[in-house]
């Protein structure tokens, strides 16, 4: 084992890589389940391992055991431990990697703290933290987040969340008030040494909420939503750009830069090879309203290190896009569709490639009846999402828009949390993100990034028969070819979760409630 702790973490995988490769793996005593249990580890673009935290059977009567296993990326045990808990008290908020250490976030409930553990790569722990005294707002939306079967956000609040900065360590969100009216960030090392802290001003009069995005290059990006008031129904989106290694916030801009704009914010992202922050989204009529006028187009905004405007790129959907898309995709923008920006990512060849959801808002009969019978005194939502098909948008060098690719999908349902029906497209488009409403899952990328992978479930039902379970993959990249394929889900399992995995495969863990078992395997898909 000590040898094993000196080894970085791509050799330690490789130990468990004969030349028999498992590709399947298969548990048993898992008495529950969650997406976030399941992390995989990168080095560099490609998936090399993963590491799995999950309740097994109970240690004695008043102890839970929790397995912690690493896996290659064949699915062959690396090493495991076993972690004791107290029963019925934990729930894991965050299982995350930042290329030298894991780091897993619990929710005591009994004891109504927080609890983060660390563990290098051959799960040797590294610290443990118990952060007290929270915040009625950090409470509020705990109660909010753990109520979900998967955790995710809290109507205009994000969640807590732990994200992972590579070299640095780990970033927890919380939020300041009874009412969560501003925000707090702090980043812990792989020990768990906290090194900077930064919170809302006190004496604000707006309610703020920050929810990171992205770690790219020294930045930390995030999307702020402030609003006037705790009731106000006018939400405004800033990019907000932070030095990873200090907090200082370098960046806090609206995307509207003149009057006569209005833009709903959905991608900020940065171009390290420019040195450019990229925000997309799309554009309206002044007057407009989201959801109720449809959008004209979408928007490319690029703005330099120092937040000044560099480019402004508009693509309306009348005449530059409408020449490119599919005859099929228009309807669903006439049907009010609007996009959510899954990922942006730049090929080896200068292209940037945008991949869109669609969704839109429409009122939700039962909510509005709840509200309506019981006089409003209901936390019932009277709106409800719609997730419709996925689209990738390709531009050239020079931001010309040269192809318009369309994968329709089965629409789908999505419960809102309540008072979140007045938030902007991007927003919302972010909270039903974070409470796994889309059907994209995830893009692969190889090394040198002249291909790319995008892996999204649907729907189908044909007549006559039950609806089946698919997982689609598009295939696209520097050789200008797009293709996609479909493999066929088993039914059965009580639930079933899509991972990245090494090139030319995606892992899928089926967990099967009863039989106390999670199956995971590779699948080899086009690419």
């Amino acid at each position: 084992m000590k040898f094993l702790q000196r080894l970085p973490l791509a050799a330690l995988l490789l130990l468990a890589t004969p030349a028999a490769f498992a590709q399947t793996q298969t548990l048993t005593g898992i008495e529950r389940m969650r997406r976030s249990a399941l992390s995989p580890i990168y080095d560099g673009n490609e998936v090399k391992g993963y590491v799995m935290f999950a309740r097994g059977d109970k240690a004695d009567r008043k102890n839970d055991n929790y397995l912690l296993d690493l896996y290659d990326q064949d699915l062959k045990k690396v090493s495991t431990i076993t972690i004791q808990k107290p029963s019925g008290r934990y729930i894991l908020l965050k299982n995350t990697f930042n290329g030298s250490a894991f780091a897993f976030y619990f929710f005591n409930g009994k004891d109504k703290t927080l609890e983060i553990e660390t563990y290098d790569t051959s799960l040797q722990k590294l610290g443990s933290k118990v952060i007290g005294e929270l915040s009625k707002g950090d409470l509020r939306v705990l109660e909010m987040q753990t109520r979900a079967a998967d955790p995710a956000a809290g109507g205009f609040m994000m969640g807590l969340n732990l994200f992972p900065v590579p070299g640095l360590g780990f970033v927890r969100n919380g939020y300041t008030g009874g009412m969560a009216k501003g925000y707090t960030l702090g980043i812990y090392d792989n020990k768990l040494g906290l090194h900077w802290r930064i919170a809302s001003n006190e004496n604000a009069k707006e309610y703020e909420s920050l929810n990171l995005t992205e770690a790219a290059d020294k930045y930390l990006l995030g999307v702020m939503l402030r609003r006037d008031g705790l009731l106000s129904r006018k939400a405004t989106s800033y990019m907000v750009a932070l030095d990873a290694k200090t907090g200082k916030k370098l960046l806090d801009l609206p995307v509207e830069t003149s009057a006569t704009e209005q833009l709903s914010l959905s991608s900020f992202t940065f171009d390290a090879e420019k040195r450019e922050f990229v925000a997309v989204g799309e554009y309206y009529k002044l007057a407009d309203k989201p959801f109720v006028n449809k959008s004209q187009g979408f928007y490319v905004k690029r703005f330099s290190e120092a937040g000044k405007p560099v480019s402004t790129k508009s693509y309306g959907w009348q005449n530059q896009v409408a020449a490119l898309m599919p005859a099929e995709a228009k309807a669903s923008l006439e049907d009010n569709y609007v996009n959510y920006n899954q990922t942006i990512v730049k090929g080896a060849n200068g292209h940037l490639y945008i991949v869109a959801e669609q969704f839109k808002i429409v009122g939700d009969g039962l909510g509005i009846a709840a509200n309506v019978l019981y006089g409003g005194g209901t936390h019932a939502s009277v709106s409800k999402g719609k997730v419709a098909n996925l689209l990738i948008f390709e531009l050239d060098q020079d931001a010309t828009l040269t192809s318009v690719k369309f994968y329709p999908k089965t629409v789908t349902n999505a419960e809102l949390p309540s008072g979140t029906g007045f938030l902007g497209a991007g927003m919302l488009g972010q909270i039903m993100k974070m409470q796994g409403d889309f059907d994209y899952q995830f893009i692969q990328k190889n090394e040198d990034n002249t291909k790319f992978n995008v892996v999204y479930v649907n729907f189908d039902k044909e007549k006559g028969e039950d609806a089946k379970t698919y997982v689609g993959n598009i295939s696209f990249g520097d050789n200008g070819k797009y293709t996609v394929d479909k493999i066929e889900m088993p039914a059965g399992p009580t639930s079933s979760y899509l991972y990245p995995a090494k090139p030319g495969y995606v892992m899928i863990a089926d967990y099967l409630k009863k039989k106390k078992t999670l199956d995971m395997r590779l699948v080899k898909v086009n690419n």
